[in-house]
């Protein structure tokens, strides 16, 4: 499952920021196909009873379900979006982030690190609410891991390339929340890290784990997605030209 979600990720990050406006319409719908079966499998939760099974003071099942009416709200606006771009001229992209444009590398690991943290945030909270004896719950448990370690991998690049290239003006609050999402990544991978029982497969290599401490779980699965969770509201809704500039 971790090879198809990384695939997944690589897909769409060539494919959006690719020149022919078909080929940025196939990775628009591949997307919205993507984000679309992540909402479906949560309609599926609800029906066959899995969410019914979780303890009554359990606030995940509804987050859950706010996070399926998101995915769809996602997916319409993706294919609200398609006819644009055949209207809408394709400039020039450059390798790297220049003064004028984000390059093909920023806009790569940008969207490439949306898709798996989407992915990693949904399977999370299906691990914390499926019974410890559903025979899913232990995949879903090392795929969340694995695209976490490969989160941590992107945001590390993501941070050398933002402070090694000059990119495109933006206010200092704008600024101050892209490095606020990178330290909150960062954070959520190395609080995920301690509370792995062994080492964390990807792609053929091990990510260590480290030391367990009593914070990490409460970090982890409360504190750190809250806070993800309001920063990143707030970075979509104080973004809207940075955003449009990521996807041309």
């Amino acid at each position: 499952m971790t090879s198809f979600y990384l695939g997944l990720a690589l897909i769409i990050a060539i494919t959006v920021n690719a020149r022919p406006a078909a080929v940025r319409v196939a990775g628009m719908l591949v997307a919205a196909a993507a984000m679309g079966l992540m909402a479906w499998s949560i309609v599926l939760a609800d029906l066959d009873g899995t969410f019914a099974r979780a303890p009554a003071a359990s606030r995940t099942p509804l987050l859950l379900n706010i996070e399926a009416a998101l995915l769809a709200a996602g997916v319409l606006l993706l294919l609200w979006g398609v006819p644009r771009q055949f209207r809408r001229p394709a400039g020039a992209v450059p390798p790297r982030s220049t003064p004028a444009a984000y390059g093909h590398l920023t806009r790569g690991l940008h969207w490439a690190s949306a898709t798996l943290v989407i992915a990693a945030f949904v399977m999370g909270q299906f691990v914390a609410v499926l019974a410890p004896d559903r025979p899913e719950r232990a995949e879903f448990l090392a795929t969340h891991m694995s695209i976490g370690g490969a989160i941590f991998l992107m945001t590390f690049a993501r941070l050398i390339e933002r402070l090694f290239r000059l990119a495109p003006p933006a206010p200092m609050a704008a600024r101050a929340g892209h490095f606020g999402l990178y330290a909150l990544l960062f954070a959520t991978s190395l609080t995920g890290l301690a509370l792995a029982t062994a080492p964390v497969p990807l792609l053929g290599l091990s990510l260590p784990q480290l030391p367990p401490g009593p914070l990490a779980a409460p970090l982890h699965r409360t504190v750190l997605p809250i806070l993800f969770g309001l920063l990143f509201a707030v970075h979509l809704a104080g973004a809207v030209k940075a955003i449009r500039r990521m996807a041309r």
